[in-house]
């Protein structure tokens, strides 16, 4: 018994550690600066998507001329993440993520997140958020597959979801999709609901979401115990369509700078769209957010560019010199998101079907983080840009 009670000490008194660890790496990575994160608030001047909403707000009141904010409007809210998401999968996704939502341009960034960090972020998630329990459900039935995609049609869930490379032939182009609701337009690909639910809370989330989740924008799918279960079945034993491949990437070796004169005003209309974000702070206290090491990569003019980055050990090194890769790192870094591309950016009905959850790659993410890849022409300009030594 005392040897019992020394256990349950132990293990309280770990928990508020535990928590404090978990909270330190929701900071390190910065994920209060876009998402909804229980007990972790930030002005809405630092949060990205908070700044962006003013942005659009300015851009609606039409006073001025205002930049305008295509991406990282609405993210997915945290409070409750961990109700239905299955551990293992946030920890992958953490370390590795992939294209859930696939209108969205944008997707998670690839930042440093380690596995002990992603274990402390879902420790202090699923904490915060408590737990909801579940019913029971039978196991998916593949007998219920069938009738399951007639329940599924039925409820008109392919209006907003699509499922790996099924076609049910609805096809509301985005315009219409954001006149339902923003929910609609971010709706997910309901192929991955195998890999990250479990089938009880799948089910008990067809039912009703706002149980699970009371800030969910998911509406309430008034659906029978019998066409939910059905429903459920199908999600989760439905042969997705055939696999569609990614589009061919930007071949390194064959990419060749353009062959006139450029100058800083051409580039610096790319970094603009968002590199400038991070890369104009010589502190690299903006890289340091997202959890990266500080850099002193400073975009915002050709002499910041000029001088490169001093890295963490101290040392020097330039950013417009190619290194052992052939590019100039400038470039390399560009050409690197085209190779993440193939995980991170698959459109409606273009599923290659590859794995949810895959080991992370110890390459540097490519860049620009989380959104799509600067086309070839774009990397072209840079990339003569740099070799005739990032002119004025």
């Amino acid at each position: 018994m005392r040897a019992l009670f020394i256990a349950l000490l132990a293990l309280a008194s770990a928990t508020p550690a535990a928590a404090q660890d978990g909270r330190a790496a929701l900071e390190r990575y910065g994920c209060a600066s876009c998402h909804v994160v229980p007990g972790v608030r930030v002005s809405r001047r630092q949060s990205c998507v908070g700044c962006h909403e003013r942005v659009v707000g300015a851009q609606r009141s039409g006073l001025g001329r205002a930049p305008r904010v295509e991406h990282y409007l609405h993210v997915p809210d945290l409070r409750h993440v961990t109700r239905r998401l299955r551990e293992d999968y946030l920890v992958s996704y953490l370390q590795n993520p992939h294209d859930v939502r696939p209108r969205m341009e944008e997707t998670m960034p690839r930042l440093p997140v380690t596995e002990a960090d992603a274990r402390l972020i879902v420790g202090f998630l699923r904490e915060r958020a408590g737990e909801v329990e579940v019913p029971r459900s039978p196991a998916p039935s593949r007998s219920n597959v069938a009738a399951g995609r007639a329940s599924f049609e039925r409820a008109g869930c392919m209006t907003c979801h699509e499922l790996g490379n099924l076609d049910f032939g609805v096809h509301l182009p985005p315009v219409a999709l954001r006149r339902i609701g923003d929910a609609a337009f971010e709706a997910p690909n309901l192929r991955f609901v195998r890999d990250r639910m479990t089938p009880d809370v799948a089910l008990a989330w067809i039912r009703d979401p706002r149980r699970l989740d009371p800030n969910t924008e998911m509406p309430h799918p008034q659906l029978s115990d019998e066409e939910s279960l059905l429903i459920r079945d199908f999600l989760f034993l439905v042969e997705p369509g055939r696999p569609v491949s990614a589009p061919r990437t930007v071949n390194a070796s064959a990419l060749e700078p353009l062959g006139r004169p450029v100058r800083y005003a051409e580039v610096r209309r790319l970094f603009d769209r968002s590199c400038i974000h991070c890369h104009a702070h010589t502190d690299g206290q903006a890289n340091a957010t997202f959890g990266f090491a500080p850099s002193s990569l400073d975009l915002s003019s050709p002499d910041g560019v000029r001088a490169g980055v001093t890295l963490p050990d101290g040392t020097h090194r330039s950013v417009i010199t190619p290194d052992d890769s052939g590019l100039p790192p400038l470039v390399w870094r560009l050409m690197r998101r085209h190779e993440e591309a193939a995980r991170d950016v698959n459109g409606v009905l273009a599923d290659p079907l590859a794995p949810a959850m895959a080991p992370p790659s110890d390459a540097p993410p490519g860049m620009p983080l989380g959104l799509p890849p600067l086309a070839s022409e774009e990397i072209r300009l840079l990339y003569a840009w740099a070799l005739q030594g990032a002119p004025d």
